[in-house]
């Protein structure tokens, strides 16, 4: 799979294979989730070590302000809502390029504007500003899966990655909350 994504980021073509049979799909589908997952965790966690070993503090991150809405509120909004407007406007302009030359690079601003979008989870302090393009890379890894899953499968199937996503890295939180187990 990461073979066939470098192959697609280094010469993005639009080029719809949603015609493929449910179980190409989904092997597609979950190889990316899983991909997204692995990747976003490493990412993350090179930033936290980087930032535990300069002593670095970046502040309050924009999950923590979600808590304390309802569990249901948090599920609306993290799995169905962001996935759903966030692909609409990242990935679903993607087809007004699908016969343009301009296609590679609508692909790589899509992914790079949806990392960069979520530097305001993040408040803005020095430290933030500094390891921007490392507290963004997981989105925009992401957002070349999405991007990928996108042109090859279709819209709906990159939201249902997004929220797969979303879902998966909220729900040990989730859990957590239903348990009344403290974050820190």
């Amino acid at each position: 799979m990461l073979k066939k994504i470098w192959g697609f980021v280094k010469n993005p073509v639009y080029a719809n294979y949603s015609k493929g049979s449910s179980r190409y799909k989904n092997r597609i589908f979950f190889s990316s989730l899983f991909w997204c997952l692995a990747i976003g965790i490493v990412l993350t966690m090179c930033t936290g070590l980087i930032t535990h070993f300069f002593s670095m503090e970046l502040g309050e991150h924009a999950t923590e302000e979600l808590f304390d809405k309802s569990i249901f509120l948090i599920f609306i909004l993290v799995s169905i809502a962001a996935p759903v407007i966030e692909e609409t406007l990242f990935r679903g302009p993607l087809v007004f390029f699908k016969n343009s030359p301009y296609f590679k690079y609508a692909f790589y601003i899509s992914a790079i504007l949806f990392g960069v979008i979520h530097i305001s989870n993040f408040e803005f302090n020095p430290q933030v500003l500094l390891l921007a393009p490392l507290l963004v890379a997981p989105q925009i890894v992401i957002g070349v899966f999405l991007g990928y899953i996108r042109v090859k499968l279709g819209l709906l199937w990159s939201i249902l990655l997004h929220a797969a996503y979303n879902t998966v890295l909220f729900l040990p939180m989730l859990f957590a909350r239903l348990l009344d187990i403290p974050i820190e």
